[in-house]
């Protein structure tokens, strides 16, 4: 038996608008602070939000937690080296000083924020209720839309596809693999799968939107609509205004 929206968390339940405006406004906040600590914050109330609001267990929110952070680590490093250097090079006891670990912690904060805030609105949003509320709402091209909409469901459906290859790999194996030569071909392998198979859904996807006509028209109608409900637009209100009020500090 599938799960219905009143079995889901409360961001399920929240139409794609509403959620919308929010996420541009944690946006625009981890874009403009600049202190570490306000970063910290804003990542553990999305970390809250992801796993109370969009019902992530916390082995699959850490798991991508954790998949983000291994990009962050990088650029961490990078940026400290690049603060420091341009601070006046390096000292003989700290190479970096206290600033530039400061910079370099608030530039990989708001990455891991700004991705996990977009892991949760994949999460916790339905494609076609984003296609039918930003067509009938905002007024965008629903060629435009619908591009944005195979995103969301393209996306779990390739992460779905890796795990699965990586199983299938480590039954193949028999064991774990070992040393840095065996990690990156098997890195390599599910590369070169999870590709493939997006390719393959894109020609899917585009000859059956091809054989129905997609885009021949200027203007398109839907089956249903997507209210935006008092809850929507007191959580749009408190979104802008919260933000308004948080920039100031």
């Amino acid at each position: 038996m599938g799960l219905t929206k009143k079995n889901l968390g409360a961001l399920h339940r929240l139409d794609p608008l509403s959620k919308w405006v929010a996420l541009v406004c944690l946006a625009v906040l981890a874009m403009h602070w600049e202190d570490p600590r306000q970063q910290a914050v804003l990542l553990l109330a999305l970390i809250a939000a992801a796993r109370l609001g969009a019902g992530m267990s916390w082995r699959r929110l850490l798991r991508r937690i954790a998949w983000i952070v291994g990009f962050g680590l990088p650029l961490f490093v990078v940026t400290a080296l690049a603060v420091q250097m341009r601070e006046g090079g390096f000292g003989e006891l700290l190479p970096v000083s206290a600033a530039a670990f400061s910079d370099a912690a608030v530039v990989t904060l708001r990455m891991v924020s700004l991705f996990l805030s977009s892991l949760t609105y994949i999460e916790s949003t339905d494609p076609k209720d984003f296609v039918i509320m930003m067509t009938t709402r905002l007024k965008l091209p629903y060629r435009f839309v619908f591009g944005i909409s195979m995103a969301l469901t393209f996306l779990p459906l390739l992460a779905e596809e890796a795990r699965q290859e990586a199983a299938a790999r480590k039954l193949r194996m028999g064991r774990r693999p070992r040393g840095l030569t065996e990690r990156l071909e098997q890195w390599r392998g599910q590369l070169v799968t999870v590709f493939t198979g997006a390719i393959r859904r894109v020609e899917q996807t585009a000859g059956a939107m091809d054989a129905k006509g997609f885009g021949a028209y200027r203007e398109r109608t839907f089956l249903r609509d997507v209210p935006l409900t008092a809850v929507g637009v007191w959580t749009i209100a408190l979104s802008l205004v919260g933000t308004a009020g948080l920039w100031m500090l």
